[in-house]
């Protein structure tokens, strides 16, 4: 196939590189010159150009700009995509974008692969970060069928797992597990570094290990990136937010009021439904 991407960071580079090997034509559109020059040395597409017009002859696009561009799209890029071409978002957030662009193109689909890191930019794209991923697709009573099954065989043909959801159960779900650990970590990163007492911020940053990398990585991510989904998801983000102080003001109760036992119990429930989680 024909295949343009728009947006060659890291998931779209990503993409790029592992639609390259599965042997198709890859149309790659950066936002400016010096992006081109650098995506190009890193061969993300075969053919890659800051000009949307790049993307005439593809039969299916795959927009991977940051979610306010996708909501807010340019009349430029909506002017030159082809009508007959399949088109998707890797968006992080749903119900927004769906709303934008259902209105503007008749074979849009939604869609989000489960895959990141906290690096940016058209440097941190690698093929091997979609291996096994889970892709979530969010059809609606307005999505072409015959459009799903396109988007559907190019995905499957990635060696990704399809799951099929709606955009509002998308929404609320992702708010939990992707994008609540965001400002969790950002405020775990902000409690340890303790400006108060200099000497024991020295400690804590000789001794941080994996441990406290593990737990704070989403949270030295790209801050437009959480910006973005709080401004644009900002109901579920709360109403994650308000469940994660719940559970955490439980927490320190049980610790005020010396409940070992209770606080074990706790611990050991958290320990054997992580496994749900991880596979």
């Amino acid at each position: 196939m024909k295949i343009g991407i728009v947006g060659l960071g890291l998931i779209g580079g990503s993409i790029g590189l592992k639609l390259q090997r599965l042997n198709h034509t890859v149309y790659g559109v950066t936002n400016n010159n010096f992006n081109q020059k650098k995506a190009s040395e890193r061969k993300l597409a075969n053919f890659i150009s800051c000009d949307f017009c790049i993307l005439k002859e593809c039969s299916l696009i795959i927009l991977a700009l940051p979610i306010k561009d996708l909501i807010h799209p340019s009349n430029e890029l909506i002017s030159l995509i082809p009508k007959e071409a399949v088109i998707t978002d890797v968006g992080s957030i749903k119900e927004p974008i769906i709303n934008t662009w259902e209105n503007i193109h008749p074979l849009y689909i939604g869609s989000h692969p489960m895959a990141g890191t906290e690096k940016k930019g058209v440097d941190s794209g690698f093929e091997s970060l979609l291996d096994n991923a889970k892709w979530i697709i969010t059809p609606t009573s307005k999505t072409n069928l015959a459009a799903v099954q396109t988007l559907s065989n190019l995905i499957t043909s990635m060696e990704c797992e399809i799951i099929k959801t709606s955009p509002k159960e998308h929404d609320e779900a992702v708010s939990l597990i992707s994008h609540l650990p965001i400002f969790v970590a950002s405020s775990l990163i902000k409690t340890a570094y303790t400006e108060q007492n200099k000497s024991l911020l020295e400690l804590i940053i000789k001794i941080s290990a994996t441990g406290f990398a593990d737990t704070t990585r989403v949270g030295g991510g790209n801050p437009n990136l959480g910006l973005d989904l709080a401004v644009n998801n900002q109901k579920y983000i709360l109403k994650a937010i308000k469940e994660f102080k719940t559970n955490i003001n439980e927490i320190e109760t049980l610790i005020k009021n010396k409940n070992w036992e209770l606080l074990s119990k706790k611990l050991t429930t958290a320990m054997e439904v992580r496994s749900n989680f991880i596979s």
